[in-house]
């Protein structure tokens, strides 16, 4: 048995991941915390666990704690961190210090750079810089070797997921030719936001719209620059846009790359199949028309379409490919990919208990 704490679990990450691991009969839930809630039932915070779990009978009847590492880290095999940025660095340690085997996976952003100055430069001090080089990026069906030998996992941020899915087999096949820019336009469901109240989030705001937002300021835009560059060993040219659009949850991601002279049709779509050929989750589609977010959302399936043409790229005549990605961004984006990383880290197999249900039609 698993035992499983979540820190911050009153969040859009945290209750996706209660609702996933509730069919998991070998994992407990032992803590679940929410300084804004502490002391308060989760059935009654959430009637959506009111007498759900037959096989965990007390989840109905736990209540949200405050922090506690002594608690936690006695009480835990694996702790999620769902917390804004900059608040679980100031926590794990504790929960380190109290148990030192204990696995940790951070959907949260604080150890997703390798480097911590850039980290700083974007989202202010590092807590714990002393731990961030024990950290793996979490990019699961990438990076499986390393995340199945670590005991600390940083989860990667939803639109990173998006984009770097679809980009780096190319790069590290060496296909991309970085004379012309990355271009990267996603578009986001609400849920992307968080459960915060913000005025431009609610639904007389956002419903029958769509909006670009820090086109040029997003926080990922590092991230997705950070681990291209480690694939390609070039520092990459990285135009990044995101968008808002009216639905719940779900990523549509376009990528705009300039291939080298030696890429075609046949030998990308190879490199894929290839790349991705031990993933249970990443489907390389026949129609870029397929790419669609009604196909993924609540699952941990990233779909891939793809399309070459010959243009005039950045003054010279190129091979460019349009790439199109698609993905839950509470799944494949956070929660799901957060449990793929577990079941990594405790020797199951990738899929092992991961829910597979859409919502078609």
């Amino acid at each position: 048995m698993i035992r499983v704490s979540i820190v911050g679990a009153s969040g859009y990450s945290g209750v996706y991941l209660m609702q996933a691991l509730l069919s998991r009969p070998d994992v407990s839930i032992s803590v679940i915390t929410s300084n804004s809630n502490a002391g308060k039932k989760l059935s009654d915070f959430f009637p959506l666990f009111a007498k759900t779990n037959h096989k965990n009978p007390l989840l109905s009847e736990i209540k949200f704690s405050l922090f506690d590492a002594d608690l936690i880290g006695g009480s835990s095999d694996a702790v999620f961190f769902c917390l804004p940025h900059n608040e679980s660095s100031k926590l794990i340690p504790a929960v380190l210090k109290k148990n030192k085997d204990v696995k940790i996976i951070d959907i949260g952003a604080d150890f997703r750079f390798d480097d911590v100055s850039a980290y700083e430069q974007h989202y202010g001090k590092h807590s714990a810089p002393e731990l961030n080089g024990g950290f793996i990026y979490g990019l699961s069906d990438v990076f499986y070797d390393k995340i199945k030998n670590s005991q600390l996992i940083a989860n990667p941020g939803c639109y990173p997921t998006g984009a770097l899915l679809p980009v780096l087999p190319l790069v590290f096949k060496e296909c991309v030719d970085f004379s012309f820019p990355v271009i990267i336009n996603s578009l986001s469901g609400i849920s992307g936001a968080g459960r915060g109240l913000k005025l431009q989030n609610l639904f007389c705001e956002i419903e029958n719209s769509a909006k670009a937002y820090n086109v040029w300021t997003h926080r990922h835009l590092p991230e997705i620059k950070e681990k291209i560059k480690k694939a390609g060993k070039l520092t990459p040219d990285v135009i990044f846009t995101p968008h808002v659009i009216p639905v719940s949850r779900g990523i549509l991601t376009t990528v705009y790359l300039k291939l080298n002279k030696d890429s075609t049709m046949e030998n990308i779509a190879g490199i894929y199949e290839s790349f991705y050929s031990g993933s249970p989750f990443v489907s390389i589609l026949n129609n870029i028309e397929d790419c669609n977010i009604k196909n993924v959302v609540y699952t941990n399936n990233c779909h891939i379409a793809f399309e070459i043409r010959e243009e005039n790229a950045a003054g010279s005549a190129g091979l460019m490919v349009k790439i199109v990605s698609a993905i839950d961004n509470l799944g494949k984006g956070a929660s799901l990919q957060a449990i793929q990383n577990m079941n990594l880290m405790f020797g199951l197999e990738p899929d092992f208990g991961i829910p597979q249900y859409s919502p078609y039609p």
